[in-house]
């Protein structure tokens, strides 16, 4: 059989949550509150009339060394978040979830420990699955993030950690961003016990209240940042970067090599043009406040249709995360509300890390890719598939 042809470690593998939503989120009756997916009516902000005719030039459409206009736009976009670096300085990649492959490829070696929060990015954990490394999970609080005492004690141990996995901005799935005190702290730590951190800031740009600078820009030398124009221009660009040394740049390119080549040329050049005939900065206005909008009626319906669903209000990204009582089975509701109510959302234990109680009655809702006057209506998809698994509860009690 050809399966027997793979490697065993691959019969682990097993089709995540993540991946089912994606594939139901193509049938329209369908209300997706489930992937980190831009609106499609935002995407369609772009100027795409004043395109260059020669976009698809023969030159275009070659394998090409990374665009050093492109980097040195990136410059600029990052010294707007508050992070000085410069043009050799960034490594274009295929994408944030590529960025976060190669730095985890390049900075651990089989079994070695990464520390990442309990509740984190699938994708993050999908790379380890393959990598075989350890994930520990760093203890949190769902309303404030990483418990900082926690975080020191796991320092502590022996064999050290390679490095911290950290979501500080729009946080993927708890919604929450961590405060300039925070981050501070987590920096001292850090430096104390010479751990680097990598950064995924893919949301960093999508901020709703208060900006605050990202974890690069309090250590230069010891923070990895990943950067991702999916969440502000288009996902299928699949153009990202990270903001790494000079001296690490050779390292990662050569492991690029070996997994894509290069970063597609097209999309590099297609994205330069936009940059250069857009005004980016009232582009990113326009989706601070348009999504802004979405998460307001959200959080409004939620309170209306689902008043025992406790939650935070996300201060950036596309995520809200909510807690049910703990007799409430999300991913027993996400069954029910899939099939027989036609709404789609991620139960909290798809992004959990180890064991903890109260990712069972949790999850996480997107309000960013569901058309806006489809929200409400979500919810109340959401409220009557809730009441049907509450009713099953107690028949089940009455037996």
């Amino acid at each position: 059989m050809p399966d027997n042809f793979l490697h065993p470690w691959t019969k682990k593998l097993e089709k995540s949550f993540v991946q089912q939503a994606l594939e139901v989120t193509a049938n329209p009756d369908i209300i997706s509150f489930s992937l980190g997916r831009p609106d499609q009516n935002l995407l369609g902000l772009l100027n795409q009339n004043n395109i260059p005719s020669d976009i698809l030039s023969p030159q275009n459409l070659q394998y090409s060394p990374p665009s050093y206009e492109l980097k040195k736009y990136i410059v600029k976009l990052m010294k707007e978040r508050g992070v000085d670096c410069k043009e050799e300085e960034i490594f274009l990649t295929s994408g944030a979830q590529q960025a976060m492959s190669l730095l985890t490829k390049v900075m651990t070696h089989e079994n070695d420990t990464i520390l990442v929060d309990q509740l984190t990015y699938p994708g993050f954990i999908q790379v380890n699955q393959s990598l075989n490394t350890k994930l520990v999970p760093i203890p949190c609080d769902i309303r404030s993030g990483i418990i900082l005492d926690e975080l020191e004690k796991l320092l502590n141990c022996n064999p050290q950690p390679r490095f911290i996995y950290m979501i500080p901005e729009g946080h993927n799935p708890l919604g929450i961003s961590l405060g300039e005190t925070q981050r501070i702290q987590l920096i001292k730590l850090a430096q104390k016990y010479q751990i680097p951190i990598v950064e995924d800031d893919a949301y960093g740009l999508l901020t709703y209240e208060t900006t605050v600078p990202p974890l690069k820009s309090y250590w230069k030398e010891g923070v990895f940042y990943i950067g991702s124009f999916s969440k502000v221009l288009a996902p299928s660009f699949r153009v990202g970067w990270i903001v790494t040394p000079k001296t690490t740049i050779e390292r990662f390119e050569t492991l690029k090599e070996g997994t894509d080549i290069n970063t597609s040329t097209f999309s590099q050049k297609l994205i330069l043009s936009i940059l250069n005939d857009t005004d980016f900065d009232a582009h990113v206005m326009t989706l601070r406040e348009s999504y802004k909008k979405k998460r307001n009626i959200m959080v409004n319906s939620l309170k209306k249709y689902i008043p025992e669903l406790e939650f935070e209000i996300p201060q950036s990204g596309f995520f809200l995360w909510g807690t049910l009582p703990s007799t409430v089975n999300t991913t027993e509701l996400f069954n029910v509300a899939l099939r027989e109510e036609g709404i789609s959302f991620l139960p909290g234990e798809a992004f959990l890390i180890g064991e903890r109680a109260d990712a069972k009655n949790s999850l996480r809702l997107s309000f960013a890719f569901c058309p806006i006057e489809r929200i409400e209506e979500g919810v109340k998809r959401l409220a009557y598939a809730l009441q049907k698994v509450n009713n099953a509860a107690l028949q089940r009690m009455a037996v």
